[in-house]
């Protein structure tokens, strides 16, 4: 299926930075592609903050890819199910990469309500608790391109301890596992990524556990 494999191409290195370079191959048709570091389109429920759509669609050069969360839709699963066709034609979006992360980035959400077995989301009705098997349930509703695994964030205060911060990583690495099992098992044709926990603790060695650890992980 075209678009089922991303590619990096790096443009540039820098000592000590972050590496400047191009994902190509993004989405379904494989005809979309988002340079890094970049910008996504942020969406609340699958519509941009503080412009309607008529707005929308007058700019130019908008990103690539339109970014939809979990914490958003996870109160809306029955509505989506019984639609079965994703969020994607749901919400009217064309022409984009869907990408589904677990939470919004622009809302703070409460910090110590997740576990080994599950992760929380804060949708308008409250707290949402996530196993894995729901988390997958809802990709598998959403119908995204592009998907971030579940994982324990709740390293990002001034702060957290190094005993946190091992927590937060082995926590995500056991959802990795999970998720990367029902993902290998299922009929869905897209890309599943994984956040890189650590906190502000530079050059964890905990964090390469997440790329050469997993003999399922293909590094390319």
């Amino acid at each position: 299926m075209a678009g089922c494999r991303m590619k990096l191409e790096l443009s540039r290195v820098v000592q000590g930075r972050g590496r400047l370079g191009v994902l190509k191959e993004l989405g379904k048709t494989g005809q979309h592609s988002l340079e890094v570091p970049g910008c996504l389109l942020h969406t609340h429920l699958g519509a941009v903050p503080h412009l309607t759509r008529d707005t929308l669609h007058t700019l130019s050069n908008l990103p690539s890819v339109t970014q939809v969360t979990l914490s958003n839709i996870a109160e809306h699963q029955e509505v989506l199910e019984e639609f079965k066709d994703g969020f994607r034609r749901f919400a009217g979006l064309h022409n984009t990469v869907l990408y589904c992360s677990l939470h919004d980035p622009a809302t703070p959400c409460p910090t110590g309500y997740n576990t080994t077995k599950t992760v929380s989301v804060w949708g308008s009705g409250g707290r949402i608790e996530l196993t894995v098997a729901k988390f997958m349930a809802l990709q598998k509703t959403v119908q995204p391109d592009w998907y971030q695994s579940m994982a324990d964030g709740e390293t990002w205060q001034s702060g957290t301890s190094r005993k946190r911060v091992r927590k937060s990583v082995d926590r995500t690495l056991a959802h990795l596992d999970e998720c990367l099992l029902v993902h290998q098992n299922s009929q869905l044709h897209v890309r599943l990524c994984c956040g890189c926990k650590g906190g502000e603790i530079r050059r964890n060695p905990l964090i390469g556990k997440f790329f050469f650890s997993r003999p399922s992980i293909k590094h390319e």
